[in-house]
């Protein structure tokens, strides 16, 4: 029964990981009007390093979340980039200019010998 709980509890997350969060005030908007800043799942398949979206300005994003929506603007992000093999997470702040329909996709670069990340940078799409 508790293993069932478990599986059941582990789906959620993945299934929510898939989901946006909405990083803003006020009413809903369309997504032509928005932005999305996007990291990597919290739960993922063996990524051998993840730069996981923690905070865009002052909003912490829940753990289920890889992705905020945002209004256009300049926008304070808060990442943490975790590499698997070594257990090692390293934090960054990123400030990321969007406009509007755009999506901001974090890439994490390994630091030289592999053993931590480097940087993580912002590819627009």
């Amino acid at each position: 029964m508790r293993a069932n709980a478990i599986a059941i509890a582990a789906t959620g997350l993945l299934l929510g990981a898939c989901g946006t969060e909405r990083a803003y005030e006020g009413p809903q908007r369309p997504p032509g009007e928005l932005a999305v800043i996007e990291g990597a799942p919290r739960v993922n398949a063996g990524l051998p390093m993840a730069p996981l979206l923690r905070k865009v300005d002052d909003r912490v994003v829940g753990v289920e979340f890889a992705r905020v929506s945002v209004v256009p603007g300049t926008h304070r992000v808060l990442v943490d980039c975790v590499m698997s093999q070594t257990h090692t997470t390293t934090r960054f702040e990123l400030t990321i200019e969007t406009y509007p329909g755009h999506r901001y996709v974090l890439v994490a670069e390994s630091a030289p010998g592999n053993q931590r990340c480097g940087a993580v940078h912002v590819d627009e799409r």
